[in-house]
């Protein structure tokens, strides 16, 4: 029974706060957490891929965003650190505490080995769909999914050679927001 009551009270406390909390953001610092939805599938949890994101909104409704995602740390154990760097145009819409947005832009791949930085040449781009749930003023907590896909010309060529599950990413974010 206080199991009960105390759930009951968490929820209420987080509802009568997100109910509150529907005031979009000017700018927002975000600490990413994703699996490849084929690493998901394959219960292969060590494919855990971190990131940041720093987002400013020109209005409430557009904004710009760029992500730094280190690519599966934990898979090898080499000293060559795989990164992932987006940028973004992005579109949201507050309505209360839920906040659906659309982020679309290219990823550039870039690696890091014992101090040499080397970005490569190809351009990838990137869309991430997603709703984040205002907590509290300052504090949203999202669920997102990233599409990764190479060279457009060749992907639409061929659309169906994509592996969708290889290429998409789902994950929770956490943000600050300002």
């Amino acid at each position: 029974m206080k199991k009960r009551i105390i759930v009951i009270l968490v929820i209420a406390i987080l509802s009568v706060t997100a109910v509150g909390a529907a005031s979009p953001s000017t700018f927002d610092f975000g600490i990413l957490n994703y699996y490849r939805v084929s690493d998901l599938a394959d219960q292969e949890f060590s494919g855990y891929t971190p990131g940041i994101r720093l987002e400013g909104h020109i209005t409430p409704w557009f904004g710009l965003g760029a992500d730094v995602i280190l690519q599966q740390p934990f898979v090898d154990s080499s000293s060559v650190y795989s990164f992932l760097l987006t940028t973004d145009v992005t579109f949201r819409t507050v309505v209360g505490f839920f906040e659906p947005y659309l982020g679309l832009g290219p990823a550039y791949l870039a690696t890091l080995d014992s101090g040499d930085f080397d970005l490569l040449s190809n351009v990838a781009y990137n869309a991430r769909a997603g709703f984040d749930f205002n907590i509290t003023d300052m504090y949203t907590l999202g669920i997102e999914g990233k599409l990764l896909v190479g060279d457009l010309q060749t992907e639409s060529s061929a659309f169906d050679t994509i592996d969708w599950l290889e290429a998409t990413m789902v994950g929770v974010n956490l943000k600050i927001k300002l």
